[in-house]
């Protein structure tokens, strides 16, 4: 497996390397640490002198200096017998720089550390985190804690290419089998506008969609209980990335994971709200996988 995990020398990215570090990777692995001078911070304006522009230019090298002393001691914190670790420094926005070498180095998995929201105070989700999962050809795993061990596992739903492609990247992870996992998906809520509808009515449209998100469930259980996990499969109603989000919180979740479209084509959609909010709120981290 190829694993590019992001360097910046917060917290939060040495808890990404933390679970780098638990990950058993198989013989062959290859790991890339990257570091990102965000070069937006020291381009030098029209106004600024001489002086100006040459304090700006010090200020990068040592800024690029201090990344490549950091990504040798983060190497140093990672190196094993079994896989192969590099160290690479970029200059650029650190989001496009990090999607752009995933691509290039045909990358199956994006370690990254984000403050994500907490429960205090509900940040948004930085930039540079939500960005790489918006962009990213492969799958990314946020890191917002320190994951002790992966023992309680959320696995949202919902049928989708995504969902499934989800589950198949989940297997591929080297999951302790001691992990208890817990299928979910969610019956989102009706328009507004069918509450005017009498109830015998409403029955007839929620019962074939519960049954659906149930199957789906099962199924989706099932497959992973077939590979050696403890697996329950469970439906809920509401809005599902607050379900997923509620649900991880119960359970003290150490992992969620969802499928998500993630941005595609020329367009350049929006990634999808469920895996977004879900992004952005969970409690532990969360894993985002696409097909």
């Amino acid at each position: 497996m190829n694993i590019l995990c992001a360097v910046d020398g917060s917290k939060h990215s040495r808890w990404a390397l933390d679970v780098l570090r638990r990950l058993s990777l198989a013989s062959g692995s290859q790991v890339l640490l990257v570091h990102v001078v965000d070069i937006a911070r020291f381009s030098p304006s029209k106004a600024m002198g001489a002086a100006a522009r040459s304090a700006m230019a010090e200020a990068l090298a040592l800024a690029e200096e201090t990344g490549r002393q950091l990504l040798g001691q983060m190497k140093e914190r990672v190196e094993t017998a079994d896989g192969s670790v590099t160290i690479k420094l970029v200059r650029g926005h650190p989001a496009e720089a990090l999607t752009r070498i995933a691509a290039r180095h045909k990358t199956d998995l994006i370690l990254v550390g984000s403050r994500g929201a907490t429960d205090i105070r509900r940040f948004l989700l930085g930039s540079v985190s939500r960005r790489v999962v918006m962009h990213a050809p492969c799958p990314v795993l946020v890191v917002k804690k320190l994951i002790p061990a992966l023992r309680r596992i959320i696995v949202g739903v919902d049928g989708s290419k995504q969902g499934q492609a989800a589950i198949e990247f989940l297997l591929r992870l080297p999951i302790p089998e001691v992990a208890r996992v817990t299928v979910v998906s969610v019956v989102p809520p009706l328009p507004t506008e069918s509450s005017l509808h009498p109830p015998p009515l409403l029955n007839r449209v929620l019962v074939p969609l519960e049954k659906q998100a149930r199957d789906i469930a099962v199924q989706a259980a099932t497959r992973i209980r077939r590979a050696g996990f403890e697996t329950t499969s469970l439906v809920t109603h509401g809005n599902p990335s607050h379900e997923i989000v509620t649900l991880a919180e119960s359970e003290r979740a150490d992992l969620v994971v969802v499928g998500s479209r993630g941005l595609t084509g020329t367009t350049r959609f929006l990634m999808g709200s469920v895996s977004d909010g879900v992004v952005k709120y969970a409690p532990c981290p969360v894993l985002v996988a696409r097909r």
